[in-house]
C-alpha cells in the first residue's frame, strides 16, 4: 500500500513541478552541484579523550546499511516512527517539503541516500534530551519519548551494519535561557540512552553524534555540554561504563555556522548570496527569490543546500578525522 500511495504522490508532484519549473525559484532546475554552494570549511580533527573536536573512532561509513537518527527539527524527517519518509518535495504554498523543516532533504537523508542505507527516522520538532529539565518548555518533546518509541517496536537490526546518530543541544542550550543551566543533566541522559541503545537487546555499536548548540553563537555552557557529551562517547570508545568498546563519531557543525555567520571565511565563500532565511510565516507567498542561495530556509533552519554540505562535512569527518 505504501509503495502504491507513494508511486502516486511522485506522479502527481511530476506533474505540478513541471507547470512549477517555469515560473517558480523553488522548481528551477540547475545544473551545478547543489546549486553551487559548497564547502568552505574543514573539519577541525583531534582525539577522543581530549578536548571536543570532530573525530571519528571507528565507524566505517561504506558498511552502514541501515541508519537509525534520532534529534530536533534539523533531523526531522517527517514521520517520527522509523517508517519510510514522504519525498522530500516541496508544493507551494507550503513550506515543508514532506514535512520536513526545510525545502528538501535533512543532512542525515542524504547520507542515507549516498550509502543506499534504509532510513529509520525519530526525530521530533523542538526536541530536547530530556523535558523534564525545562519546566517552561511549552513542547513537551524529548530524545526520552523518541527512544520510547523506538525501543517499543522491538527491532531487530544487525549490530556491524547499523549507524546510531544523536543530533541534540539546540532547543536544550535555548532552554537554559529561562530555566537555568540543566546542560550537565541533559548530557548525562544523552549519554544514558546511548549506553541504553548500547546494551541488550539491542547491542548498537556505532555512533554518530553532531552539534551546533548555538547556531554561530557560543558561551561557557554551551561548550561545557559539548565536552561532557564528548568525554561520555570518548569513554565508551574505550569500552568504559558499556559491554563492549564502541566505534563513535563527533561532528561540529558550528564550523559551517561559525564560517557562514562569521567572517572567517564568510558566506559568500561557500557560495550563499545572504545569511538571512528565505520563508517567513508558513507560506511561499513572501519568499525570497533566491532560494538556492540562503543559508536558511525558514527561520533558524538550514535551506535544503545547507542540508547537503552538512552531509558532506560529516563524510570528512568519516574520512579524515579516523583514530583508532
Amino acid at each position: 500500500m505504501y509503495r502504491l500511495d507513494r508511486e502516486c504522490f511522485l506522479l502527481a508532484v511530476a506533474a505540478i513541478n513541471t507547470v512549477l519549473a517555469a515560473q517558480s525559484p523553488f522548481a528551477a532546475p540547475s545544473d551545478e552541484r547543489n546549486d553551487g554552494i559548497h564547502l568552505a570549511v574543514s573539519p577541525k580533527c583531534g582525539q577522543l579523550g581530549g578536548n571536543t573536536s570532530d573525530v571519528n573512532g571507528g565507524i566505517d561509513i561504506g558498511k552502514i546499511k541501515t541508519i537509525v537518527s534520532f534529534g530536533d527539527s534539523y533531523t526531522d524527517g517527517g514521520k517520527h516512527d522509523g517508517s519510510p519518509l514522504l519525498p522530500p518535495v516541496l508544493i507551494p504554498p507550503g513550506i515543508e517539503a514532506g514535512g520536513r523543516s526545510t525545502d528538501g532533504p535533512v543532512w542525515i537523508e542524504y547520507i542515507a541516500d549516498d550509502i543506499n542505507a534504509t532510513f529509520m527516522d525519530y526525530a521530533v520538532a523542538s526536541a530536547v534530551v530530556n523535558i523534564s529539565l525545562w519546566p517552561d518548555n511549552p513542547r513537551p518533546v524529548d530524545f526520552l519519548q523518541q527512544m520510547s518509541v523506538f525501543l517499543g517496536q522491538n527491532n531487530k537490526l544487525d549490530s556491524d551494519s547499523t549507524l546510531y546518530t544523536l543530533f541534540f543541544g539546540i532547543n536544550d542550550w535555548e532552554d537554559t535561557k529561562v530555566d537555568g543551566n540543566h546542560l550537565p543533566q541533559a548530557a548525562q541522559d544523552l549519554l544514558n540512552q546511548i549506553a541504553i541503545l548500547a546494551s541488550e537487546p539491542t547491542n548498537g555499536r556505532s555512533f554518530l553524534i553532531t552539534d551546533v548548540y548555538g547556531r554561530g553563537m557560543h558561551d561557557a555552557l554551551g561548550e561545557a555540554w559539548k565536552q561532557a557529551v564528548y568525554d561520555g562517547i570518548s569513554a565508551f570508545h574505550k569500552g568504559e561504563n558499556v559491554t563492549a568498546p564502541l566505534n563513535v563519531a563527533y561532528g561540529d557543525f558550528s564550523r559551517i555556522w561559525d564560517g557562514v555567520l562569521g567572517s572567517d571565511p564568510g558566506y559568500e565563500a561557500f557560495g550563499y548570496t545572504s545569511t538571512d532565511a528565505c520563508v517567513f510565516g508558513n507560506t511561499t507567498a513572501n519568499a525570497c527569490d533566491d532560494p538556492k542561495h540562503h543559508f536558511y530556509w525558514i527561520d533558524g533552519h538550514p535551506s535544503n543546500e545547507t542540508h547537503r554540505i552538512m552531509a558532506d562535512y560529516v563524510y570528512e569527518v568519516f574520512d579524515k578525522c579516523k583514530v583508532y
